[in-house]
């Protein structure tokens, strides 16, 4: 999974470089997904707060600013994407978005900000900081729920830190992202590829999304 989304990501900064649209420096991931029932598209908009008159078709690629988002049906739950985003910003948020459902998330900006989340049923269940996975840098009202996911990230920063202390020169680029990435979708059975980006899509400006 972590060589897809290195593909992934590369490829996605060759369309930037000839389209001048989305690029690797920051984006928002997200699988939204009902425990009983489906969500649809403009239940999760309503869920962040979103006006649904407002759902217009977008490229994901082409979103404009901080809130906006791009959301996809498919049968396991409605993906969430954006260029710039951050996950819900309050427990209310939390709240709303999670009730009956489970929604798993990740979002990087250009100066390594990020947040790896999962949120279930009114809460959010744990959150991280993926360049600092460490148990101690896990919070949330479940600290320790995602840790049967968290192996590959946790081996990577043990590898950095052995870098760093035995002097190994610096590569051109750890994969952390990209072993994000990973992670959602091993926790949420959703694949993100650039087809996914490339294709009109619903968006709209979820309040919930922008701090």
């Amino acid at each position: 999974m972590i060589e897809h989304y290195t593909r992934f990501l590369k490829d996605l900064g060759d369309l930037s470089a000839v389209r001048g649209l989305m690029n690797t420096d920051s984006m928002f991931w997200m699988v939204v997904r009902g425990r009983d029932t489906p969500l649809t598209v403009t239940e999760v908009a309503c869920r962040l707060g979103a006006d649904p008159s407002t759902i217009v078709p977008r490229l994901p690629v082409d979103l404009p600013d901080t809130g906006y988002v791009a959301l996809e049906q498919s049968e396991r739950g409605v993906i969430l994407i954006a260029s710039v985003g951050f996950s819900p910003t309050t427990p209310g948020a939390w709240a709303r978005l999670t009730e009956n459902a489970q929604a798993w998330g990740f979002w990087w900006l250009i100066n390594n900000a990020n947040e790896l989340c999962y949120g279930a049923d009114g809460a959010l269940v744990t959150t991280l900081d993926i360049l600092h996975p460490q148990p101690s840098g896990c919070t949330g009202q479940n600290p320790r729920g995602l840790d049967a996911y968290l192996g590959a990230l946790r081996m990577l920063a043990e590898r950095k830190m052995t870098d760093a202390e035995t002097g190994v020169p610096y590569p051109d680029q750890y994969r952390d992202w990209e072993t994000a990435l990973a992670t959602v979708e091993a926790m949420s059975g959703v694949r993100l590829d650039l087809d996914r980006l490339v294709r009109e899509q619903q968006s709209v400006y979820a309040p919930a999304l922008d701090l």
